[in-house]
């Protein structure tokens, strides 16, 4: 049977219906401004977000028989959150209630860290699918709202902030307190230049790795992607052997905990063979791709819209969504071409709930949404409503 949601009452049920073609797609933009206010900083989103007050139907689950394996837990369906909206326990807890089931804690640091400074987020003018190799020279920002979930564009700049070890260890706990039966968190995880040396910063992505597991984390993301850096902590991806150097040193460190790789958009398929293997080899379980897309933003004016300290910035959205769909294809074949075994979790560029089985149809083992959930909470909840799960 299919499902409805009946909004007589408080906290909205779903109920049984004989007609299998009325299920109920729920809308949020524009009507309702992203649950990320992107006007507040990363710590007053923390703090004060996120900013949902609205019902989350009742979710009908599949049979335990039916639930899928993820890096050796349970999971009831393929759908996540990747590295960056959820900022804390909070935030968990509502991706959790909203329906995803692979959470990423936002990456953290060894060390607390206050990133960058506002602005932090802005809407750019980018109606075109970007090409990683032949990006244009700039783009601009946008002076009026996108009116559409498939308009969003945006670009970040946050530079990896992070908590306190001591906020981290509570909450790290509090977040895996919050999650369902069936869903997963991961913890991502990112090395800091400490006193500007390779084996330095190399130690440190072991030991954050190291906290992360005394917090709780039950699978570990380690962050080789971040464009919004300035010390270079985001260009680890293109580099086979430092990819195979850390992914192999944070394995030993976590022992049986399953370590994910993050990465970014690679232009030649030959390098990006040779980074998976790479970490593959390493111990790497599984792959998570694409990041955002560094490029040039300005004003209307021709300025640095994130400042002159900050003339590249991720872009993330609907633009992003072919390159991290190609990545996901080309990551698959590689995969099974060297037998790698590696997990896939592709994300970037989902705002629509169908994109989710673009994915998936592309070798995906867990498709995931970042800036969608922010705009869309909804995302996940209207993709199971067109999921073939039959109800009894």
């Amino acid at each position: 049977m299919a499902c409805l949601y009946n909004t007589s009452r408080k906290g909205i049920s779903l109920l049984e219906t004989k007609d299998q073609s009325k299920t109920q797609v729920l809308s949020w933009w524009p009507e309702n401004p992203p649950i990320y206010d992107i006007t507040k900083s990363y710590i007053e989103n923390a703090e004060e977000g996120p900013f949902f007050e609205k019902e989350i139907p009742d979710r009908i689950l599949p049979p335990e028989s039916e639930w899928l394996e993820f890096l050796g837990h349970k999971i009831v369906a393929p759908l996540g959150v990747p590295a960056g909206p959820l900022l804390n326990s909070k935030w968990i807890g509502l991706a959790s209630r909203l329906g995803f089931d692979v959470l990423c804690y936002k990456t953290i640091r060894s060390a607390e860290n206050s990133g960058h400074s506002l602005p932090n987020m802005i809407y750019i003018d980018c109606d075109n699918q970007l090409v990683p190799g032949k990006l244009p020279r700039e783009l601009v920002t946008r002076s009026c709202l996108p009116k559409e979930m498939d308009q969003i564009a945006v670009t970040n700049s946050f530079g990896m902030p992070s908590r306190s070890a001591e906020y981290l260890s509570k909450d790290i706990s509090q977040a895996n307190s919050m999650l369902a039966p069936g869903q997963v968190m991961i913890v991502s995880v990112v090395g800091s230049f400490c006193d500007g040396t390779h084996q330095a910063f190399v130690q440190d992505f072991v030991t954050v790795a190291i906290q992360a597991k005394e917090y709780g984390a039950k699978v570990i993301e380690v962050n080789y992607s971040c464009p919004n850096v300035s010390s270079g902590e985001g260009e680890i991806y293109t580099c086979p052997e430092t990819v195979y150097d850390i992914t192999r040193r944070v394995v030993k460190a976590i022992n049986d905990t399953p370590l994910i790789i993050k990465v970014g958009t690679f232009t030649d398929p030959y390098l990006m063979e040779k980074v998976l293997i790479a970490a593959a080899k390493a111990g790497a379980r599984g792959v998570c791709g694409i990041n955002t897309i560094s490029m040039k933003v300005v004003d209307k004016n021709g300025r640095p819209a994130l400042g002159e300290n900050r003339l590249k910035s991720g872009i993330c959205g609907y633009p992003i969504r072919e390159a991290a769909i190609n990545f996901t294809r080309n990551a698959h074949e590689i995969n099974q071409k060297n037998q790698l075994g590696l997990t896939i979790l592709g994300t970037g560029g989902a705002v629509l709930s169908e994109h989710f089985t673009d994915f998936l149809d592309a070798g995906a083992d867990i498709a995931m949404a970042a800036t969608g959930m922010l705009w869309n909470p909804y995302l996940a909840y209207n993709y199971h409503q067109k999921d073939q799960y039959e109800y009894s």
